[in-house]
């Protein structure tokens, strides 16, 4: 199986460097890069379009959709993090988002913020998410819609077993920073004959 991951267009918070809501529109330049991701996504010829359910994830995924003829499956455990709605607007290298941030990847309860989301419940989903597609067909060419912190933690999880190190864990974060919008990563998954065994690749 193919998967390509895309991360959405750009949007305001992007170019600001802002911690975003739920519904983030694209900007001009996102919605352009949207349709140029498209052009390169209908060469691929996918069998299967998943989204975030995420509005700047679904603006992208339906400008994807229009070059492909595949319609979006929205699915939440594609979601990007689930912040508290105190992070909303706050830079993401603030003083403010970095102590939430190394809070939650260590597993403080009050990282959460009473409204945001745990590391483990975003370890749950990224189960899920994996799941979800090794479930598809084998010689399914998968394109998902998602997002810069998903996208990151979601390659380090299909590679690992292990639970992530501080290491680790700061060279996703620059990848996180440094992602570009309506970049595509290509992975495969091919079904293991040893279970202990990794069955995800990065492809490039």
């Amino acid at each position: 199986m193919d998967v390509y991951l895309v991360r959405h267009g750009q949007t305001d918070g992007n170019v600001g460097h802002r911690h975003q809501h739920s519904s983030t529109p694209l900007n001009e330049r996102g919605r352009k890069q949207a349709a140029q991701a498209a052009i390169v996504i209908a060469g691929l010829n996918p069998t299967h379009l998943i989204s975030s359910t995420q509005r700047r994830a679904l603006e992208t995924a339906e400008i994807i959709s229009e070059s492909c003829g595949l319609i979006p499956e929205t699915y939440p455990p594609f979601e990007e993090l689930h912040q508290a709605k105190s992070m909303v607007g706050e830079r993401l290298t603030g003083l403010h988002a970095l102590l939430y941030m190394g809070q939650w990847f260590l597993g403080s309860k009050s990282a959460s913020m009473h409204d945001g989301e745990t590391f483990a419940a975003f370890t749950d989903r990224l189960a899920q998410a994996r799941k979800h597609l090794e479930d598809l067909p084998i010689d399914a060419r998968v394109v998902v819609v998602s997002h810069s912190v998903f996208i990151n933690f979601f390659l380090d999880h299909m590679r690992h077993q292990s639970r992530m190190g501080p290491l680790r864990a700061i060279k996703r974060f620059l990848h996180i920073l440094t992602l570009k919008n309506s970049s595509i990563t290509h992975i495969s998954y091919t079904k293991p004959t040893n279970p202990r065994h990794t069955s995800w690749k990065i492809v490039h």
